[in-house]
């Protein structure tokens, strides 16, 4: 599998090429004050170029461009082809535009995924996939099997400098942390910074 350059960089410099038009980026005061070769170079950006090449590489023709797809390898000979146009040199392998790139992906067999919570006593509760659990195994390994306690630890956070630690008192060793996604909800800028999610 070949991944390639990034491909809004890419896109934002096929756009930084010469054009005959001055742009209004050319009259502001921030631009004005560089030196004389980054004001060329900001007066060469043409609007209509960097909006015609994300027209191209946003269109659903290209399918998203997700790794290894053919909606991928179409944005990348693309980009390719403008940078030959353009005259840069190939700087990839084997005199290409290309790096090759190991990268492997990571899919839950639903028909093959089984989950069941076992209570302390009684019969075992067993969660369809997809529709009742959904799980990610990113450790690259073919299969995964897990048998242990789950300690439900609200949203997994110690935060001293809110006085928040969901872990304290809760032993951990050998079981299945239970978390919920984000953070305590707040309307107060002072407590997790109110609506802004923090990490």
């Amino acid at each position: 599998m070949r991944k390639r350059s990034a491909i809004f960089v890419a896109a934002a410099a096929l756009a930084a090429t010469p054009c005959a038009q001055t742009n209004a980026i050319a009259q502001t005061p921030q631009v004005d004050s560089l030196p004389a070769d980054a004001r060329k170079a900001a007066e060469s950006i043409d609007p209509e170029k960097i909006r015609a090449h994300v027209r191209f590489l946003s269109l659903d023709l290209l399918e998203g461009r997700g790794p290894g797809t053919r909606g991928d390898k179409l944005a990348a000979e693309y980009i390719a082809t403008q940078f030959a146009l353009e005259g840069l040199k190939p700087a990839g392998e084997h005199g290409t535009y290309f790096q090759r790139v190991p990268l492997f992906a990571v899919h839950t067999v639903e028909d093959k995924t089984r989950f069941a919570l076992e209570p302390a006593s009684g019969e075992p509760i067993a969660l369809s996939y997809a529709t009742e659990i959904v799980a990610k195994d990113q450790t690259g390994q073919s299969t995964a099997d897990f048998d242990a306690p789950i300690v439900f630890v609200g949203y997994g956070i110690h935060a001293p400098e809110y006085q928040w630690n969901d872990f304290a008192g809760v032993d951990l060793k050998g079981k299945v942390a239970l978390v919920i996604v984000n953070e305590p909800p707040s309307e107060d800028e002072s407590f997790f910074k109110g609506k802004a999610l923090t990490y």
